[in-house]
């Protein structure tokens, strides 16, 4: 969570508070204890007011069972990312992330241990991606990444990671733990978020049909 909503409430309840001092100061030549003694009150309640925005902020952007983002953020902050690339004249890809079977583990185990492995799937994202990725759950079993494209073999070893790690949380939570991944690039497939996600969706199912994972054809 940032500190957005504390720091800035804070700094602007500070600054106000200064400016009266100092305007009684020069007016009168004085300044009165009771202001002085009013700045911890001042603080903790511009600090306690700041803390309820960015929790509201916070809850607004990420999936509450596994701590990813969520769609809405990803819908948001998409344009200012391919913004940034197209100036920069960089690629991304855009990674759809669907966990094998899922309904099954439901149905066999129990929702408690689905929500046990969303949740590992989603550590496990988060470890293998780049802070200034954007790593989400798009909504019930399935995950999207985005990040900046360097090249197929990068992206290939990142695949061959995922994979070799849900292989380890299948032995570490007892139950068979596989995914599907499909992806696509950002200008090469569109420039459209929406084209992206159903581009690498049926690249996914593709995948996911052949039993085996699979990216898109290299450029």
């Amino acid at each position: 969570m940032k500190y957005f909503g504390r720091l800035t409430t804070t700094g602007i309840v500070l600054l106000v508070h200064t400016s009266y001092i100092i305007y009684y100061y020069f007016r009168d030549g004085t300044v009165d204890p009771a202001d002085l003694l009013g700045y911890p009150l001042f603080v903790f309640l511009s600090w306690w007011a700041g803390l309820q925005y960015d929790w509201a902020k916070y809850y607004s952007e990420k999936d509450t069972l596994t701590q990813l983002y969520n769609r809405r953020f990803v819908t948001e902050s998409y344009g200012r990312m391919a913004a940034l690339a197209q100036r920069n004249g960089a690629r991304l890809y855009l990674m759809v992330i669907d966990c094998d079977n899922f309904k099954e583990i439901n149905d066999k185990y129990s929702h408690h241990t689905g929500d046990q492995v969303l949740q590992a799937i989603s550590r496990l994202l988060v470890r293998h991606t780049r802070q200034s990725d954007i790593t989400a759950r798009w909504g019930g079993d399935e995950f999207v990444v985005i990040g900046q494209y360097k090249d197929e073999e990068g992206l290939q070893a990142m695949l061959r990671r995922l994979e070799a790690e849900c292989a380890r949380l299948s032995g570490e939570l007892g139950v068979p733990v596989t995914v599907s991944i499909g992806s696509s690039l950002y200008p090469d497939d569109s420039a459209d978020l929406f084209e992206l996600i159903q581009t690498a969706d049926r690249r996914m199912y593709q995948a996911k049909a052949a039993k085996k994972s699979s990216l898109h054809p290299v450029p």
